[in-house]
């Protein structure tokens, strides 16, 4: 459990008992001392995070309608296979002025004239220099020919960003197809599932 948390603390998110087990890192069987707030488990001396993650869960719902604004443009290209919030929204966990993470998974050698006409859909809602809140960061773009993950980025924080993915919009089962070709987060989160 201690493993578990400590990651989590990282980004200061504190874990109901079923988000630990869904959460739970690969040989995390450490007896260390942790924390409860309420419902919450934590380090100890960190119960502040409980009243910080019901912060960021207010600051996050507001940034979803956002997203959900942007899909909304974005799916009107008949080639994006898959739209997914990313990072800190994913988790409910943002921060007031936090942008807002996409990722874009296309259509068989479509990625290029997708990025081009993604800018001019999104236009002003993208995020530019140091105006970030409330602004769409497209972070990541996959081919749906190639949704694995590389080997060389394959560790336990893409493993998270990969499972944490929430999907906004979505064809042809490509959310499932995108896990299913990155079905190596298990060997860091062996719990987790859809």
């Amino acid at each position: 459990m201690f493993k578990t948390l400590a990651y989590a603390d990282i980004f200061n998110y504190p874990l109901t008992v079923a988000e630990l087990q869904r959460w739970q890192i690969t040989g995390d069987n450490q007896d260390w001392p942790v924390a409860k707030t309420g419902k919450f488990f934590h380090l100890p001396g960190r119960a502040r995070l409980v009243n910080l993650r019901r912060q960021r869960q207010r600051f996050s719902q507001l940034k979803w309608r956002f997203a959900r604004q942007a899909a909304r443009r974005l799916q009107l290209i008949p080639w994006i296979k898959l739209i997914c919030v990313t990072g800190a929204l994913a988790m409910n966990n943002s921060q007031k002025n936090d942008d807002v993470d996409l990722m874009i998974v296309t259509a068989k050698d479509r990625l290029w004239l997708t990025r081009l006409k993604a800018v001019v859909l999104l236009g002003p809602l993208l995020r530019r220099g140091n105006k970030i809140n409330n602004r769409v960061c497209l972070n990541l773009w996959l081919d749906e020919t190639s949704l694995a993950l590389p080997k060389t980025q394959r560790n336990l924080y893409t493993a998270h960003e990969v499972v944490q993915a929430q999907p906004v919009f979505e064809r042809d089962n490509a959310y499932d197809k995108f896990i299913s070709a990155n079905i190596w987060y298990k060997k860091y989160l062996p719990n987790w599932k859809i």
